[in-house]
């Protein structure tokens, strides 16, 4: 009798307290989906974000980061995809940018490009020093298979790793493919491409593929304005006039301006996330005995934003088709019955075209960055006496050194470029090699603390990297577009409009969260790990705790 009054004192209490939230985290998925999406700053994510009303909504829904980080200087394509599902910044994974300089080899390197062979589609993860999520997942899960599917090869390759079960992106004129220094490459692998291109192919050849949509959204409408981008006029129509005129028939596959208009298209996406849907099917990805990966990055954003900038009614209407191809592509997996889970953020940001950008007071401009680095030359050239180009860098921010001399004489042009950079209104900042060697960010330093110097660290390879990283004005845009088909707007850059992405994790029955925390793609690989109940390595991000509660301590990792 004597326990009854606890009892009841107890019950009294249970309900006079509020009761201990739920752990968090998803029931342990069979197939978890990695979402990127080329381009997609933070900032396009937040200006658009009450408009969404499909797929992008649903995954703003869940646990949203609108604020997440590429925390380093690098942002490319090829850098910002290394980083999420490795956990390592560019300065481990290698790929220091898309493409960099071998002053040994006295030659550019391609990213996934494969040394010593003559095959025209040779790519690989080759130059990526680290492994990814999908190969720790396949070491500690046997059965384990992993899927990336991409626009462009330098994003399904990076998101891969070293060894996936099949990786594809489409090569212009002949739908996607891969190739065996990336991947298997038997019938298994090709045999599903080869069917999915003859479909889409044949239904293009009888009717002109729908590459925007016939009419411009309504909220898109108010953007349609004319602009003269450099010396290029755009007429800020959907569809954009270059699209209206192109062309199909049976020879379709073969003529350029095709595939320059398909990439920059909302039909882009389209066409991949409908091979993606294909690929859980015929793979049976989710089914299996352990945890598949799905990889997919979405390439239009990207050549959409570079073509037309995002400040206009092109992306706006992107960005709406994007949202309803995201929508049946959730839908569909919903439906197979498969529990997953799913990860959408992105490799970089960009800056909208600078004539746009100061319409609205913005202090953007434009940097001939041939003419930068031509007129760098030309002054060491006076000042030395010397008959050659001292300096190689397609890439303003990543100069080389690339020339005859010891090391005492390589350190006076490196001193002279650095002095004579420093007198040019369009550079911000000018470092040499060895003092961002030395910027190593605390531990437990956050991403939007990083001084410059510590952003182009966590960019930085010894054998890769630039002698002289130099960050331009803020708001600047590489290039004086001409052409029809030249870019108006860009991004790699280490100002937040570049770092800056949404990192969103969804599942169903999640509960909606949207957090300030300034996580970092870094994050991505670990939480994933947390999530599948598998280790992860020594790595530069952290497991989230508010996604997954199997990762412990919510601590930043040490700097590795």
């Amino acid at each position: 009798m004597r326990a009854w009054p606890r009892l009841v004192l107890a019950l009294l209490l249970g309900l006079a307290l509020p009761a201990a939230p739920a752990a968090a985290g998803p029931p342990p998925p069979k197939l978890i989906i990695v979402i990127a999406v080329d381009q997609f700053s933070s900032e396009l994510f937040d200006r658009y974000r009450d408009r969404f009303a499909s797929g992008l909504q649903q995954l703003a829904g869940g646990i949203a980061f609108a604020k997440g980080y590429q925390s380093h200087a690098a942002t490319e394509t090829c850098p910002g995809h290394s980083t999420i599902l490795t956990g390592r910044h560019p300065a481990a994974t290698g790929i220091v940018s898309n493409v960099w300089f071998d002053v040994k080899t006295g030659s550019y390197v391609y990213c996934v490009g494969v040394a010593g062979t003559g095959d025209p589609d040779a790519r690989g993860p080759q130059n990526l020093r680290v492994d990814t999520f999908g190969d720790w997942l396949k070491a500690a899960e046997p059965g384990a298979r992993v899927v990336s599917v991409s626009g462009k090869d330098r994003a399904a390759i990076m998101l891969a790793g070293h060894h996936p079960d099949a990786v594809y992106w489409w090569r212009d004129g002949r739908g996607f493919g891969t190739s065996s220094f990336a991947g298997p490459a038997g019938p298994d692998v090709t045999g599903p491409a080869d069917t999915f291109n003859a479909s889409v192919f044949d239904g293009w050849r009888k009717a002109s593929p729908p590459l925007w949509p016939d009419a411009v959204p309504p909220d898109c409408a108010p953007l349609e304005a004319p602009h003269v981008f450099g010396t290029k006029p755009v007429s800020g129509r959907v569809p954009p006039d270059a699209s209206r005129d192109v062309e199909t028939g049976p020879d379709f596959l073969a003529r350029t301006d095709f595939q320059d208009q398909l990439r920059a298209s909302p039909l882009f996406d389209r066409v991949t996330l409908d091979f993606a849907a294909q690929l859980i099917g015929l793979r049976q990805l989710g089914r299996g005995p352990a945890t598949d990966v799905l990889a997919v990055s979405l390439s239009a954003t990207d050549y959409v934003g570079h073509r037309y900038g995002n400040g206009g009614a092109e992306m706006c209407a992107n960005l709406h088709a994007l949202d309803d191809a995201l929508g049946r592509f959730l839908g569909n997996l919903a439906s197979s019955g498969v529990p997953f889970m799913v990860v959408l953020t992105a490799d970089h940001g960009a800056v909208d075209a600078a004539e746009r950008e100061a319409e609205q007071g913005v202090p953007a401009r434009r940097i001939d960055a041939i003419a930068l680095v031509k007129a760098l030359n030309d002054y060491l050239k006076q000042a030395f006496a010397i008959g050659y180009d001292p300096i190689v860098g397609d890439d303003p921010e990543q100069l080389v050194i690339n020339a005859p001399g010891d090391a005492a004489f390589h350190a006076r042009l490196r001193d002279a470029a650095i002095a004579w950079l420093k007198t040019r209104p369009e550079v911000n900042a000018v470092f040499p090699a060895d003092e961002i060697v030395r910027a190593v960010p605390a531990p437990g330093k956050t991403p939007d603390q990083l001084t410059l110097a510590e952003r182009f660290h966590e960019s930085y390879d010894a054998d890769r990297s630039g002698d002289i990283i130099v960050a331009l004005s803020e708001y600047a845009t590489l290039g004086v577009p001409r052409g029809p088909t030249d870019g108006v707007a860009g991004h790699g850059s280490p100002w937040d409009y570049d770092r800056q992405v949404p990192i969103l994790f969804w599942w169903p029955g999640i509960a909606p969260a949207s957090l300030p925390d300034p996580v970092e793609t870094v994050d991505i690989a670990p939480t994933l790990a947390g999530v599948a109940g598998i280790a992860a390595p020594p790595v530069d991000g952290r497991c989230l705790v508010k996604v997954s509660s199997s990762c412990g301590p919510d601590v930043p990792a040490q700097p590795k």
